[in-house]
């Protein structure tokens, strides 16, 4: 029987496909590991790992300045390594980009360092004014693709950032 991480991942799949992305870029993370081994073995798009959150940003924003579709696949907690890249260049200079971001903390996360910066990121990104949306138990799974290519449209139609946050351990975050 699959668990609610494995229909959750295949809707991110699903969703990722649907925007025909020209690069993938992640974090190394166990997660997410299918969605990661999807594109990393997919033929018809380039994809590789980063060191570091604002490595990967700094290289999306390049990729989409160079006209080309960058997707970037980070965990939550790698978005404070990511702010001062989000807005100083991508937001400043107008760079539309979709970063799809896995959430930690809440309900099953073991790792009690995370929740100090994990549970106020949305009001962090809220001050800065970088656009987020949530998908998480409340928002039905077949409802996760669509809500991933119409925040990269978004993305596209606004010039700039969009994160897409997402908790595939089910259960209501905290």
């Amino acid at each position: 029987m699959a668990t609610f991480r494995d229909l959750a991942c295949a809707e991110i799949i699903k969703g990722i496909e649907a925007i025909q992305p020209n690069y993938f870029i992640s974090i190394p993370c166990s997660t997410v590991g299918p969605v990661i081994k999807h594109f990393e073995t997919a033929d018809h798009i380039k994809s590789f790992p980063v060191s570091r959150e604002e490595d990967g940003i700094g290289i999306a924003a390049g990729i989409s300045l160079g006209g080309k579709k960058p997707v970037v696949l980070i965990q939550d907690t790698g978005i404070g390594n990511s702010l001062l890249t989000l807005t100083t260049f991508v937001q400043a200079y107008h760079v539309p980009m979709l970063i799809l971001v896995t959430r930690r903390g809440g309900l099953g996360e073991i790792n009690s360092a995370v929740h100090l910066f994990s549970e106020p990121l949305p009001r962090i990104l809220d001050d800065v004014s970088i656009k987020a949306f949530k998908l998480d138990y409340r928002v039905p799974l077949h409802e996760w693709a669509l809500a991933i290519e119409q925040a990269e449209k978004y993305a596209q139609d606004t010039h700039r950032p969009i994160i897409v946050m997402f908790n595939i351990k089910g259960g209501a975050e905290q």
